[in-house]
């Protein structure tokens, strides 16, 4: 498969939805911690600037699974492919 496909395909969400299949449509802050592999305090910090939509529902923060799926895949893949590269480079080294 051409690189651009792949890049295209990372880019689309299409990948993002398909990784987290597993998860229900609304996301628990536990199960975003899980997801982003972040704290609880980074996870509310995310909610409270608004990079995060959630409702709270029975007094618990709900975060809808396509929110998150859109805010992962607003990060460009070269940036990620790239980093990774360094990264491998530099344990090279």
């Amino acid at each position: 498969m051409p690189i651009s496909r792949v890049l295209w395909w990372l880019s689309s969400g299409r990948a993002a939805m398909a990784m987290f299949e597993q998860y229900p449509d609304l996301l628990t802050v536990a199960e975003v911690m899980e997801i982003l592999r972040l704290g609880r305090r980074s996870v509310y910090q995310l909610i409270d600037d608004g990079t995060l939509a959630a409702r709270k529902m029975a007094g618990k923060h709900r975060i809808p699974k396509r929110n998150l799926v859109q805010i992962i895949s607003a990060i460009s893949p070269e940036i990620c492919y790239n980093r990774e590269r360094e990264n491998s480079d530099a344990l090279q080294q």
